[in-house]
């Protein structure tokens, strides 16, 4: 999969086929989230409820897959490699534009999968509709754990396969631990959240609100690292 994404791309001529459908991809989901945004401002639950579940699915299978072909090897890959700039803008604009983008693509990643679950639990559907209900909402102590030994389990998984069939560096094992760790902290803090946004509707909208402003800065520095790697300062 790696010799494809490497392929020469279709947006930029010095761009790469991962970077371009990966590009493309994220203009798809934000736009696709904002839609169903959309939807639910009209009071549509349903239709948000599939749309929204469709593309953060969609959006968390490929995007998993494109990282891990990749090694969350993006620095290598796209970085001072594909950088034909500067030093100083190097270190000073793009590295940092970079790094932000990665931070929030994390983030996006946790809050999808947060924002998932926490639908299905705030919602109830009541003749075949998905209606938010504004009750107290609460995380099973049994379905908490569970959950927390099912991520060490993946994280397990995971790295037995970097390490036994892929033979991966020890700096994509340590980013894919910060991943899982990140999430299982992000689960953790579930019951400091149900303190201050006890009822479920109103958490929901609240999240909701914040995850789509995570996915329109991530199409923001998106589009910077876009055009400074294969736009303005391509490497000759």
């Amino acid at each position: 999969m790696q010799k494809l994404l490497e392929q020469p791309g279709f947006l930029a001529p010095s761009g790469t086929f991962g970077a371009d459908l990966s590009y493309l991809l994220a203009v798809l989901f934000t736009g696709m989230f904002l839609f169903a945004w959309g939807l639910a401002k009209k009071g549509l639950g349903t239709q948000h409820h599939k749309l929204i579940f469709v593309s953060m699915v969609s959006m968390l299978v490929y995007f998993i897959g494109y990282y891990y072909a990749r090694q969350l090897g993006v620095l290598s890959f796209e970085g001072k490699e594909g950088f034909g700039g500067p030093q100083n803008i190097y270190d000073n604009v793009f590295v940092p534009t970079l790094t932000t983008h990665l931070i929030l693509v994390c983030l996006g990643l946790i809050f999808s999968i947060y924002m998932i679950f926490q639908g299905f639990r705030a919602c109830e559907k009541i003749d075949g509709n998905y209606i938010l209900q504004s009750k107290e909402l609460k995380a099973n102590p049994k379905i908490f754990k569970s959950t927390m030994i099912t991520l060490v389990l993946l994280w397990a998984g995971n790295q037995s396969v970097l390490t036994f069939i892929r033979h991966k560096s020890f700096a994509a094992s340590l980013a894919w631990a910060i991943i899982f760790g990140v999430i299982a902290l992000t689960i953790y803090l579930e019951k400091y959240i149900e303190k201050s946004l006890p009822d479920g509707a109103q958490r929901h909208r609240i999240l909701g609100r914040v995850t789509m402003v995570i996915f329109a800065l991530i199409l923001v520095t998106s589009t910077l690292v876009y055009l400074m790697l294969y736009v303005i300062y391509p490497k000759i």
